[in-house]
């Protein structure tokens, strides 16, 4: 339990408020940017209760409406947590992201810059920004593919070829969709091994699934309308949305996937939604086919859209993964987005979109305004990889790996965490989620392990709001069965050093 108390709170946030006040920022301004740079700095620590809204008014002197309007907007860029009868709590912990080093710097220049000088979007920008974590060592992180074992000689190879029959053609510009040759190949094998509706006409190329999330977000959607996200969920494409100006309003996940009623119902309604309903991230439940029917329906009526991002789908070790949603879609309302980051290696920022016809212009120009093309060279060497069947051997190859290493490390956990946690072996995806007794449990583990220089993903690292329940989530497909055993092995010696809740 977090022994922050309510009176040194309010201390903390008199002193930074007046101190903005005095640079010359408005009361709003200069609550919001106090309360943010406490938070980011960790002098408001994760858990600790922030003071009722009525009774940190009266001591700065502002409306009590001003106070609710900044905790409201705190609560939407994912810093606090709040909860009627139990009030608004910290739920976000400091890290050294990009863009919040300089929320918490504190110094007048760096707060007049945020609060004066940049745009409404800059600052969206800067309070949603994240840096992902992605160093291997000391952690298990989800979702890195193994960049040791990919065939770096074949595709050097390829890219040579590519270089010596496309000559200038594979230095220079090319159209802002993509090389016609790997829209046509990317539809037909989605067309495949997906079950997705395409034709190459409707492949946009596109840089990563980030930015088809982006170019989906700048096209489809105004400022202040509603998007809803999955909770928990993949938290780079809420913050995408969010540093659009987009509401993004997060549903729950059970066992048959998104709860597909809970968004029918959601007051207000919603202009769309971003789903992974092959294998959902990071739980791995499937969306049912009567959810995806419903789905459907619903976009259809009101004219909404869904963006299926079709995360991990093809690391599936039981070959029963069910096809994408985008195949079921008669009324074209599914924007269907992947890459090759996992499949291939991060570094080639080659990823893909599958458009309705009516959209296809409108985001073609928006990527062209946005970073003008993909590189001509990586989509030839991409092509030939593709069409020369070296993709289809690689994805062979990996889920063999992968599954021998998530039996691995589902072992290493029932033997050395067993007392603690007994997940469940997936039947895909690239992390293993071992449920804990709760949310507190989690906590403690994750700072035990955060003193030692150790980083341990839980369930709250996907959950806009506080998770009632706990779980490590474990990534396995980067490490060797050696760097599984070890990091599991520390992992019960935190466990045994944890004092009693």
């Amino acid at each position: 339990m977090n022994n922050s108390k309510p009176a040194d709170a309010e201390q903390a946030i008199q002193r930074e408020f007046t101190a903005h006040v005095q640079r010359g920022m408005t009361l709003k301004g200069a609550l919001h940017q106090a309360l943010r740079q406490l938070v980011a700095a960790g002098a408001l620590p994760c858990l600790a209760r922030l003071p009722p809204s009525r009774g940190l008014a009266l001591r700065l002197g502002v409306s009590r409406d001003t106070v609710e309007q900044t905790y409201a907007r705190l609560e939407a860029e994912g810093y606090i947590a709040r909860a009627v009868g139990r009030g608004s709590f910290i739920c976000y912990q400091p890290n050294p992201l990009i863009g919040r080093e300089l929320l918490a710097a504190g110094g007048a220049t760096e707060a007049l810059l945020t609060e004066r000088e940049l745009s409404e979007h800059g600052r969206a920008l800067l309070t949603v920004s994240h840096a992902p974590h992605i160093d291997r060592s000391l952690s298990l992180t989800p979702s890195l593919p193994d960049l040791r074992v990919f065939p770096i000689d074949s595709w050097l190879q390829l890219e040579k070829q590519a270089v010596r029959q496309h000559g200038e053609r594979g230095l220079g510009y090319v159209a802002a969709q993509g090389l016609p040759e790997l829209r046509s190949e990317i539809a037909g094998y989605l067309q495949r091994e997906r079950g997705v509706k395409a034709t190459a006409e409707q492949v946009i190329v596109v840089t990563s699934s980030q930015q088809a999330l982006s170019l989906c977000t700048q096209v489809l959607f105004n400022p202040g309308e509603t998007v809803f996200v999955e909770e928990p969920g993949y938290q780079g494409a809420k913050k995408l949305v969010q540093s659009a100006g987009v509401i993004a309003r997060p549903i729950a996940v059970d066992s048959a996937g998104l709860e597909v009623e809970r968004l029918i119902n959601a007051p207000g309604g919603g202009r769309g939604v971003y789903i992974t309903p092959s294998h959902h991230y990071p739980l791995g439940h499937s969306l049912s086919l009567e959810r995806r029917l419903r789905l459907l329906d619903w976009a259809q009526r009101e004219r909404a859209w869904i963006i299926e991002d079709d995360y991990d789908a093809e690391f599936n070790y039981d070959r029963q993964t069910k096809a994408a949603l985008q195949g079921l879609d008669n009324g074209r309302r599914t924007l269907y987005i992947g890459t090759f980051s996992k499949t291939l290696f991060p570094g080639l920022r080659l990823g893909f979109m599958i458009a309705p016809p009516p959209l296809i212009k409108p985001l073609v120009a928006a990527k062209q305004f946005q970073d003008g093309y993909t590189s001509a060279l990586a989509q030839m060497t991409l092509f030939s990889f593709l069409h020369g069947g070296f993709y289809a051997e690689h994805l062979r190859n990996m889920r063999a790996l992968y599954q021998a290493r998530l039996a691995i490390l589902h072992a290493a956990v029932h033997q050395h965490l067993g007392e603690w946690t007994q997940p469940a072996l997936p039947q895909g995806g690239l992390q293993l989620v071992c449920p804990l007794a709760d949310a507190a449990t989690e906590r403690r583990l994750v700072q035990a392990a955060a003193a030692q220089q150790i980083k341990v993903y839980g369930l709250a690292d996907f959950y806009t709001d506080l998770p009632q329940q706990g779980a490590l989530v474990l990534g396995f497909s980067a490490y060797t069965p050696d760097e599984i055993v070890q990091f599991v092995s520390k992992l019960a010696r935190i466990f045994s050093a944890l004092p009693a809740g």
